[in-house]
């Protein structure tokens, strides 16, 4: 259901599809849609238009010297700069055509490959950068970037899926459930641990991460996960999953892609209620004794997923993580883990009667930095009703002082100069206008207000990177010396630019990239509109994005002339609504927004109540109950304000779709309020809870409704046919017999994320019902489907076509498949 690991996907685009419509939809009936309408909307579909908009962002790549070096898009390809920041210059990092002689001056007869500059590859020498470049089969390349000499030396490049120490001389690798160590210099191997077996190995992704069925096929590996090398790189700190007493889980490929017999995968994937569900313990090794010590969680908690190692000791043999419980009340706790002793410290626990999150945005990094040299720590709280941070005393966690205050959000932490006491944060809604656009500020970690650094009204796209439950990487836009900070900025109607920012004043000290979005302007994208409506208590102001059809305008709309389309996500994890320019053109979930408005829909998304990026009570509106429902009674709301304030738009004729959490969503939209939705596409969606994936370290029950309450049975399940009881609003199939309008039910059954198992069984709820509905299987998919899939995307414009608009769609159109087909999200 929601958004994990990246995800690749792998797609036979064929599909068979059941159930007929019933009825047609009432409204103006506009001309048929043929080819070159399609054609159009297709150039503005999302995965046509990703990577279109050049320089969108730049990603510094900080150097010991306290300047920075980047990729940008050239005309002829990719161009690496140079800033330093203490002279305001940016320049060339190399001259291409003098590197490319002396790497040929320097090895002959290696092969000219084009010049690409990883984050590991260039560091300062001697007073002089030095780049490192593929050489031959035995060597690499060390190039002086002032004098343009290049020399041979042994090659120490390691394979992508090991993980390099911090000085690059070793690395750890998975063989045989085990972990084995590389010295990169010699080649030399030996193994780390013995013990490791099938579903409790180390270093190993487990089956609830859902990417088992592509690794079985062989289609996913990952360097090892859940394992951190110490700052020193003498001892190694990780996680260790123990799967075997999960009661296996079958995916079944109906139509496998070599022979006809349906193929079984198996998994250990836990479900809601499960006697036994997936366990972790943490271990440690000494690299150079080779000695690995097992290190027991307290009983009934579990490492939290969102959060590798915060921080270290000044002596790296003790490391700071985050142990976690869902029941109630759900609490989270920041320890300090010995790794020579194994004993385990608390240092601060928070509590919640609903979530608790290191972030209010789940996919985003923990807001919580380790400062060691002074035995502190920076903590995020929502325990007054909104995000904010909070400077703890590591030794005996003792509160020193609040650090932010008010009703407004706490985004993402940026940086802390340790050395002057300043701390660089993100935040939404403390200035006026849209709280989901972020600006920065800065505060002093021994008191004081913030200071506003980015007075543009825009979203100030700054983060410390991707949460590791997508396996991102942690992102430093503070300079090391704590002067600079790089700066991305856009609306939705202007594209990003990018400075260089004093962190003194937020004087912008260079200007550094302008985004050329021309091409994504020529294939005909129209920029959306934000729009501010009440929610359904009439009081509450929600934040929407409408996209409009081309030469809209209130003036030249005719009654009742554009049906709408409400682009449903409803997940709590994310807000959807984008405030940035490239969100809009590009987006992760929904998708075609922009190719829907191209085809005649106003087509908006409402970041509701129950999403985050408010306040507490905000989001906690999708805890309790079904999770969709408050979003459902506001989206219907907002809908009806924003027809009465645009001429031309149809309240007869609403349709929705999602996927995901979306796919619950738009499917309980047309049950919850079928008088008002009249059309719905619902792909892969999470439509009960009981048949989904449960347990205290990656189930929904974290962020849906807590443990299951089973009455006197408890957390777990007393017959197959139990429900919780604070489970049984969130299924779908009770709303079956609501069904009034057109339903398009959209699964792959490979799907790990948003099990099939689970739409079938809402189809069996809707058959008992006697209501008819659409179905659309596709052999092979997984979660990706509406990213990657095309025949999907094209079956689901034919649907909102022919039932809400009441046209005729071009016959069989074939859509062209993504450039690239997979990618990541939710």
């Amino acid at each position: 259901m929601h958004r994990q690991w990246i995800r690749v996907a792998t797609v036979l685009a064929t599909a068979l599809v059941f159930g007929l419509a019933a009825t047609a939809t009432a409204g103006a009936q506009p001309a048929n849609l043929g080819t070159a309408d399609y054609a159009r909307a297709e150039k503005v579909l999302d995965y046509h238009l990703k990577g279109r908009i050049k320089n969108a962002r730049v990603e510094p790549h900080w150097l010991s010297d306290g300047r920075f070096w980047y990729r940008r898009d050239g005309e002829h390809g990719a161009e690496y700069l140079l800033v330093d920041p203490a002279a305001r210059t940016r320049g060339p990092l190399f001259d291409a055509a003098r590197l490319r002689a002396a790497a040929s001056a320097a090895l002959p007869a290696a092969p000219l490959a084009p010049i690409s500059v990883s984050l590991e590859s260039v560091g300062p020498e001697n007073k002089a950068l030095h780049l490192r470049l593929p050489g031959d089969s035995k060597h690499e390349l060390s190039c002086d970037l002032l004098a343009y000499r290049c020399a041979p030396v042994p090659a120490m490049t390691p394979d992508r899926y090991w993980l390099t120490s911090p000085d690059g001389r070793r690395a750890v690798f998975v063989r045989d459930h085990n972990l084995w160590l590389r010295d990169l210099r010699s080649g030399e191997e030996r193994a780390l641990t013995h013990d490791g077996e099938a579903h409790f190995g180390y270093g190993e992704l487990p089956d609830f991460a859902l990417h088992a069925v592509q690794t079985q096929q062989g289609q996913w590996k990952v360097p090892p996960f859940a394992l951190t090398w110490s700052p020193d790189g003498k001892r190694l700190f990780g996680t260790r999953y123990d799967e075997r007493k999960v009661e296996p889980y079958p995916m079944v490929a109906m139509a496998p892609e070599h022979g006809f017999r349906p193929q079984v995968h198996y998994i250990r994937l836990g479900l809601l209620g499960d006697r036994e569900a997936a366990r972790d313990e943490w271990y440690s090794i000494d690299v150079e004794r080779g000695a690995t010590r097992s290190i027991r969680l307290p009983p009934g908690w579990n490492g939290a997923i969102e959060a590798d190692v915060l921080g270290w000791s000044p002596d790296h043999r003790r490391a700071y993580a985050v142990t976690a419980r869902y029941d109630h009340p759900a609490r989270m706790r920041l320890v300090e883990v010995g790794l020579d002793d194994g004993k385990v410290r608390e240092v601060i626990e928070e509590r919640s009667d609903t979530r608790v999150q290191l972030n209010d945005f789940i996919y985003s990094r923990p807001a919580v930095r380790v400062l060691a040299a002074s035995h502190e720590v920076v903590w995020f709280s929502e325990r007054d009703g909104w995000g904010h941070l909070y400077l703890y005393d590591l030794r005996d966690g003792r509160m020193i002082r609040r650090l932010t205050a008010g009703d407004w959000l706490v985004r993402d932490i940026i940086g802390i100069d340790e050395g002057k006491r300043q701390l660089y944060f993100t935040a939404g809604g403390r200035e006026p206008g849209d709280p989901y656009e972020r600006r920065l500020y800065r505060v002093g970690l021994d008191g004081g207000e913030p200071r506003l650094l980015t007075p543009e009204a825009a979203d100030h796209d700054l983060d410390s990177g991707v949460s590791v439950i997508l396996g991102g990487e942690a992102l430093d836009l503070l300079s090391p010396t704590g002067t600079a900070v790089v700066d991305n900025y856009s609306t939705l109607d202007t594209p990003p630019r990018t400075v260089l920012r004093s962190t003194q004043d937020g004087e912008v000290l260079l200007e550094l990239e302008h985004a050329d979005a021309s091409a994504v302007l020529a294939a005909g994208w129209k920029a959306p509109q934000r729009v501010r409506l009440k929610a359904a208590d009439g009081r509450t102001d929600l934040y929407a994005t409408v996209f409009f059809p081309p030469g809209y305008s209130s003036e030249g709309a005719k009654p009742a002339q554009y049906p709408i389309i409400d682009a449903f996500y409803g997940g709590p994890q994310v807000t959807n609504a984008p405030v940035g320019f490239a969100e809009a053109a590009s987006a992760i979930n929904p998708v075609s927004r922009s190719s829907l408005a191209a085809l005649g829909f106003v087509v908006i998304t409402i970041d509701a109540r129950g999403t985050p990026g408010r306040s507490q009570a905000f989001h906690d509106a999708s805890y309790h109950g079904g999770f969709a429902d408050t979003q459902v009674d506001d989206h219907v709301a907002a809908i009806g304000e924003l027809a009465a304030r645009y001429p031309g738009l149809d309240l007869e004729r609403v349709g929705v779709y999602g996927h995901s959490a979306g796919g619950h969503a738009s499917a309980r939209a047309i049950l919850r309020r079928p008088d008002f939705y009249k059309v719905a596409v619902s792909s892969a969606g999470n439509h009960n809870q009981q048949g989904m994936y449960g347990g205290g370290i990656n189930g929904l029950e974290r962020i849906l409704a807590g443990a299951p309450d089973y009455g006197a049975s408890g957390v777990l399940r007393p017959s197959p046919d139990a429900v919780p009881a604070n489970y049984v609003a969130n299924d779908n199939a009770v709303l079956a017999a609501n069904l009034r309008g057109k339903l398009m039910l959209v699964y792959g059954d490979l799907d790990e994320n948003a099990l099939p198992a689970v739409t079938i069984q809402l189809t069996s709820a809707l058959i008992k019902a006697n209501k008819d509905f659409d179905l659309l299987y596709l052999p092979n998919q997984n979660h990706e489907l509406f990213r990657n899939d095309a025949y999907y995307t094209r079956r689901m414009w034919d649907y909102f076509v022919e039932h809400l608009m009441g046209a005729k769609p071009p016959q069989d159109y074939r859509l062209q498949p993504p450039p690239k087909q997979g990618g990541g999200g939710y």
